[in-house]
């Protein structure tokens, strides 16, 4: 698969497995909105050409108004115009959190995933088709932003498709998470979080391998994530699981005195 046709493939499995509660069409771009709650809930999504691209930006804008979040693009290689970036440069907008959209083989990540289970017995690793209250507290606690409002939201985000929710327990407080949206025989790791406190016991790698396997269990061969690229610690640990990088994204945003 060439590069394009890879990137414009890895962006339709992201959208489909963090889906924006607010969706518009706007040509080929596709304009989300989520109350602010995460980046890519809340941009515009450029998955094919627009006849007047200015026009299109135009209405990114007004989106943007209409529902009280900042104006955002996502930019990746797929982006259609191929001078998008020259023209959101032009109207004042800023790029931000580079991000790689990595892949690898199912099979392959959960091998090395095999051993992966926590060492205190004590602790068990459960596996739902939703998240509960324990499970979101744990998330939160670490990639959260904002409070109970915004948590509502995300949550709804995260039940907007389907997924399989990872946790490693202590009785019932979850010391780590990981989701993995299902999408078209791909498998999307989102949410991999651990407790500050719980760390460098290897419960993210357990989450991640009960969520795989459960995943294989469902039909996914193929898994997709993504690291902030200066995340170099992330993308180690990865790379050691099989991942390579396939795609890459930005976020270009339009300052509010812009």
């Amino acid at each position: 698969m060439d590069p394009r046709a890879a990137a414009a493939l890895l962006d339709d499995l992201a959208d489909r497995g963090w889906p924006a509660a607010v969706r518009e069409r706007q040509g080929g771009w596709i304009l989300r909105a989520a109350d602010g709650v995460t980046r890519r809930a809340n941009s515009a999504l450029p998955v094919g050409p627009v006849d007047e691209p200015d026009a299109a930006l135009d209405a990114v804008e007004g989106f943007a108004r209409r529902h009280g979040i900042d104006a955002c693009v996502q930019v990746s290689p797929a982006s259609e115009p191929a001078d998008l970036p020259a023209r959101l440069a032009a109207r004042g907008y800023v790029a931000e959190a580079r991000t790689l959209v990595q892949v690898a083989d199912a099979g392959e990540v959960a091998g090395r995933l095999a051993d992966a289970a926590p060492a205190d017995p004590a602790l068990e690793v459960t596996l739902a088709d939703a998240p509960d209250v324990a499970w979101l507290d744990a998330w939160w606690s670490v990639d959260g932003r904002g409070g109970s409002a915004e948590l509502a939201v995300a949550r709804r985000i995260l039940e907007g498709g389907p997924a399989v929710y990872a946790a490693v327990r202590d009785g019932d407080r979850v010391l780590a998470t990981a989701r993995l949206a299902l999408v078209d025989g791909w498998g999307g790791l989102f949410a991999v979080a651990t407790r500050p406190e719980a760390r460098r016991r290897g419960l993210s790698r357990a989450a991640m391998a009960a969520a795989v396997d459960a995943g294989r269990e469902r039909g996914i061969t193929a898994l997709w994530l993504q690291v902030v690229e200066e995340n170099a610690g992330a993308r180690a640990l990865y790379a050691g699981l099989g991942f390579r990088a396939a795609s890459r994204y930005e976020y270009w945003t339009r300052p509010a005195d812009a």
